[in-house]
């Protein structure tokens, strides 16, 4: 089990160990959930990304105004969702 420690800078950020890292297969700017237990002690583990982040990786930033790309992605996600041949 790897494991180490870390000093918050006036900031609020940390550096994860290189063995965490290496141990959860972090890289720079994948993200981190910290979950808050009882006491002293947090839990922390490497976000997933969600279906519709991974669709908004794959397109960029848009230029549409309003609401057209959020509507855009949904409709891009809902295909992806729905199982071949039914539509």
């Amino acid at each position: 089990m790897a494991s180490g420690s870390g000093t918050i800078s006036r900031k609020g950020q940390i550096t994860v160990p290189k063995d965490v890292r290496d141990a959860l297969g972090l890289h720079p700017g994948d993200r981190l959930l910290f979950d808050v237990e009882a006491g002293d002690r947090a839990v922390v583990r490497k976000a997933r990304p969600s279906r519709l982040t991974d669709i908004i990786a794959v397109w960029g930033p848009s230029s549409e105004a309003g609401v057209a790309y959020p509507r855009r992605l949904r409709q891009e996600w809902e295909k992806r969702e729905r199982p071949a041949g039914r539509h």
